[in-house]
């Protein structure tokens, strides 16, 4: 009897310890993907992609840098290019590279394209510049210049100047100027100048948005042209901003505490209350006047406004309690 109990005891002893080892070989990773079937929908490829991407397990990274390059199946490449960007591969550029010049699916080409500037590869500028000017479908050619952008790469600003005034798609002339602003270099302001002019408003946009967060001075008629004229709420804002950078900043923030449009109303009593604090970070002394212009925006229709206002007030030692929806200063 008690051998017979000894052998049973061993039996589960050995079954245990495989199931534990079965365990730890499963929590060490996702099985490799499986085969792919040229014929079929790569519906368990993109399975297995999503229970990579659950478990962040980087081991599976040399698998999705083979399928990112040779699956048969557009998807399953353009899925596995995007897992290695959230995997933060940075071991092997030369797939998403080889994807951009090469893939025939305009989707793959384009997530190369992200990926590349997410990820910020090095590289000759032309494997970028040179899909930016003749890849035939313009989101890929957008992605190039959104990637050119954060990339960094300054030898690019001749290429997204020439996109950026000669680009059939206002997409990729918009992110040619946003790409142009975000490397900050003197010869990016010319370009930028002549996209603030563009028939399309999305590329005005962005040039000038591109101006006000680089050369303001250099572009003050262009933004105040564009507060007279528009009727565009985004480009009404990024003019707006550009006009509080100039010398005459009173008189467009005064313009802009009594203005509609929330969002101006908003960044008017920011700089208002910026001034009025200056760089003391203890309470000063508010004359009556300005204590009662601050108390009318304690019951802005904007709850933002209304918190900005009741934020300050109380750091300067005014007791602020809710009344119904607004607030209102307790004596």
């Amino acid at each position: 009897m008690r051998k017979s109990q000894t052998r049973l005891l061993s039996m589960l002893l050995v079954a245990g310890l495989a199931l534990c080892s079965a365990g730890r070989t499963a929590e060490a990773g996702v099985p490799p993907p499986p085969a792919c079937n040229p014929s079929a929908e790569p519906c368990e490829r993109l399975s297995w992609i999503e229970q990579v991407l659950w478990s962040r397990d980087k081991g599976a990274i040399p698998h999705l840098r083979e399928m990112a390059a040779a699956d048969v199946h557009e998807r399953t490449r353009e899925r596995s290019l995007g897992s290695l960007v959230t995997l933060a591969d940075m071991g092997a550029p030369n797939v998403f590279f080889d994807r951009l010049g090469s893939d025939p699916s305009a989707s793959v080409r384009r997530a190369a394209a992200e990926g590349i500037g997410i990820l910020r590869f090095p590289g000759p500028p032309q494997r970028l510049t040179e899909p930016l000017q003749k890849d035939p479908h313009p989101l890929v050619r957008a992605e190039c210049a959104r990637a050119l952008g954060r990339t960094g790469r300054l030898a690019a600003v001749p290429y997204l100047h020439i996109s950026l005034l000669r680009d059939t798609s206002p997409s990729v002339r918009a992110l040619s100027a946003e790409a142009l602003a975000k490397l900050r270099t003197p010869e990016a302001t010319e370009p930028l100048l002549q996209g603030a002019r563009d028939d399309d408003p999305l590329v005005r946009l962005y040039a000038i948005r591109g101006l006000v967060d680089t050369d303001p001075s250099s572009a003050s008629a262009l933004f105040q042209q564009a507060w007279d004229t528009t009727n565009d709420p985004e480009l009404r804002v990024e003019a707006f901003r550009g006009l509080m950078l100039l010398e005459e900043s009173v008189k467009w923030r005064e313009a802009g505490l009594a203005d509609p449009d929330e969002r101006i109303r908003f960044l008017a009593l920011g700089e208002w209350l910026s001034r009025l604090s200056g760089r003391n970070r203890s309470p000063i002394q508010l004359a009556p006047g300005t204590v009662q212009r601050l108390e009318t925006f304690l019951s802005d229709r904007s709850r933002g406004i209304r918190e900005l206002a009741k934020s300050f007030l109380e750091k300067q030692g005014f007791r602020v309690r809710p009344s119904g929806f607004i607030y209102v200063i307790q004596n």
